[in-house]
């Protein structure tokens, strides 16, 4: 009787597990989807959503994942997969928990004091920041305004649903910021990252400024741009911009698979 018992408030206990990691789950898959009515939808919030979706079947479907794995272990072939899918769910973690350090070790690069501020860019919708962009100008006024003797490249060209550049962008919103336009200096033809900060070289070159940077980026997408910045034979610091919540899960993915492809050589 009392080993039944025991059997039984394990069950609940148990069952109690899996109503609680549910709700996060569930919460979580709905902060993913939350940025689709702001225009927002990529391979962060769909890996998100989907990865969401799983954990909700293995939590609150637990009676029927149960029933899946009991009938795939039946056989070697399915032992196989099981523990398999075990494994790397594992090994899946330790990773991002890898990829996770390392984006939090390039944040917490400060700028020396002779440096060039850099801001990268990101949507332009209209002719207004998106809410990412304006949160790193937002950074970068804060920042020079306690620098006032450091100059700044606004740094991303016009897309084909901008009605200006997002360098131009930009320019306009530090000016109303208070920032003198003599210190912004405009990049506008890059397309990605990578090309933020080689044209962003350029005008270092040409102008003569200090190869020490201070990158104005979100706080996840410092690693990457620490990268290139050293690549380009340029001296990395780290000045990150701030993320609104609801944003912050599903570029935080999208970021651990870009870097992921990059390890890959893929981007």
């Amino acid at each position: 009787m009392n080993s039944e018992n025991k059997l039984g408030k394990g069950q609940r206990v148990m069952t109690f597990i899996h109503i609680i990691l549910g709700g996060i789950f569930f919460c979580l898959f709905q902060v993913f989807f939350l940025p689709i009515f702001g225009g927002t939808l990529n391979i962060g919030n769909i890996t998100g959503m989907i990865f969401c979706a799983v954990m909700l079947f293995v939590t609150w479907g637990n009676k029927y994942f149960t029933k899946i794995t009991d009938m795939l272990k039946a056989n070697t072939a399915g032992k196989v997969i099981v523990y398999g899918v075990y494994i790397l769910f594992i090994l899946g973690i330790i990773y991002v928990s890898f990829v996770t350090s390392l984006l939090i070790s390039a944040d917490k690069m400060p700028p020396q004091k002779d440096c060039t501020v850099i801001v990268l860019g990101c949507q332009v919708r209209g002719e207004r920041p998106s809410r990412m962009l304006y949160d790193r100008i937002k950074s970068a006024a804060v920042f020079l305004e306690k620098n006032p003797d450091v100059p700044c490249i606004v740094t991303g060209g016009k897309g084909d649903d901008e009605h200006l550049s997002e360098a131009d962008c930009m320019y306009n919103e530090l000016v109303k910021l208070g920032i003198d336009p003599n210190r912004i200096y405009r990049e506008d033809k890059a397309v990605n990252t990578i090309e933020n900060i080689e044209f962003s070289k350029q005008i270092i070159d040409e102008n003569g400024f200090s190869y020490n940077t201070a990158v104005v980026t979100d706080v996840f997408h410092e690693y990457r741009a620490s990268k290139l910045v050293k690549d380009a034979g340029l001296v990395f610091g780290s000045v990150p911009a701030d993320c609104v919540w609801y944003l912050f899960p599903t570029f935080y993915v999208r970021e651990v698979i870009a870097v992921t492809a990059s390890f890959a050589g893929l981007a």
